[in-house]
C-alpha cells in the first residue's frame, strides 16, 4: 500500500472530492481506482462501494484507521 502524505490534511474539501472521484472511477471499472480500494480492502468489489467505502480508502492510505481520524486530525490542524 503507498501511504500518502499527511500535508493533505490541510484541505478536507479535497479529500472528500478525492473519495468521491475514486468511487466513481471505481464504478466505472478504472484499472488505478480499483488497485487502490485491492491495496486496503482485498474483499472491494464484492459489494457495491459506497462513498464510505472510498473514503475509508483514503483514510487508509494516509496512515489512519477510519474517515473520522482522518477528519478529526484536519480539524485539530484548522483549530490550532
Amino acid at each position: 500500500m503507498q501511504q500518502r502524505p499527511h500535508s493533505d490534511l490541510n484541505n478536507l474539501e479535497q479529500l472528500e472530492l478525492d473519495a468521491r472521484v475514486l468511487l466513481h472511477a471505481f464504478r466505472r471499472g478504472e484499472a488505478f481506482a480499483i488497485r487502490r480500494f485491492y491495496s486496503i480492502d482485498p474483499m472491494a468489489g464484492l459489494l457495491e462501494p459506497r462513498l464510505s467505502d472510498a473514503q475509508y480508502v483514503v483514510a487508509r492510505e494516509r496512515g489512519f484507521i477510519s474517515w473520522r481520524m482522518l477528519k478529526e486530525r484536519a480539524g485539530d490542524r484548522f483549530s490550532q
